[in-house]
């Protein structure tokens, strides 16, 4: 698993976020399509592609998408 690929993933996961619009700098949270939903969906990608389950918790602490991936690949 490689960083780009999971920003891939996540931008697929995500609706309405273009696709390579995002870097391992962009605070998700602060996306304009960060929601509820977008939040479960990650959640559920996480766990299907990467087979890694993640708590709403490191969703809320970690700050870019380069936090979440380390979370991830840990």
């Amino acid at each position: 698993m490689s960083l780009a690929k999971f920003i891939e993933d996540f931008e697929e996961a995500v609706e309405d976020i273009e696709p390579g619009s995002l870097t391992a700098t962009t605070k998700y949270r602060e996306l304009e399509a960060w929601d509820s939903l977008a939040f479960l969906t990650v959640i559920a990608m996480i766990d299907a592609e990467y087979d890694v389950r993640i708590k709403g918790d490191v969703l809320k602490n970690c700050e870019t998408l380069e936090a979440l991936y380390a979370q991830v690949s840990a």
